[in-house]
């Protein structure tokens, strides 16, 4: 578990050294293009920001678990949405030539991208390694699922923060 920590603090901290700073993008007519990404970033963490504020699943506790993990599951996968929506942004916002740079010098695999799948085999893997303690019983894929939203949410706020210069 602390080898696949330190992988994710590594990744985050090149992430966040190789993150260009907005005012260095172009604006030679792609301002349209980096309008649009910055809308539908802006659009995916305004909806997960509001979802998080709503009492998600609170109907399906009737249900007992069965009916709590799989309300849980289907969220999840909202917040997945709106976590690949996010990233997609972020990505093409980062892809965008530097006034420094020609649009074929552009990188098609950025350190982000290396970033953001391991922050994603991290964040699969410690849902899974918590939820082992419920091995066994009908707690183990709500406590999973539970997980994978609260950690995805967490790291779209975190991402926010992190790239909010894209934003400027």
């Amino acid at each position: 578990m602390r080898w696949i920590i330190a992988i994710w603090f590594c990744a985050s901290l090149a992430v966040a050294q190789e993150a260009p700073s907005a005012h260095r993008l172009r604006s030679d007519g792609s301002d349209s293009v980096q309008s649009r990404y910055r809308q539908q970033g802006t659009d995916a963490i305004a909806r997960e920001r509001a979802r998080s504020k709503a009492n998600l699943c609170n109907d399906a506790t009737n249900g007992g678990n069965a009916r709590i993990a799989q309300c849980l599951s289907d969220e999840a996968k909202e917040t997945e949405q709106n976590y690949r929506a996010y990233i997609r942004a972020v990505g093409a916002l980062l892809r965008l030539p530097s006034t420094s740079e020609s649009a074929q010098s552009q990188q098609k695999r950025l350190p982000f991208d290396v970033a953001e799948e391991a922050w994603q085999r991290y964040r699969d893997r410690s849902c899974t390694s918590m939820a082992t303690q419920w091995e066994g019983g009908d707690q183990a894929p709500v406590a999973y699922s539970d997980c994978r939203l609260k950690l995805t949410r967490n790291h779209l706020n975190e991402l926010a923060d992190l790239y909010s210069d894209l934003w400027h």
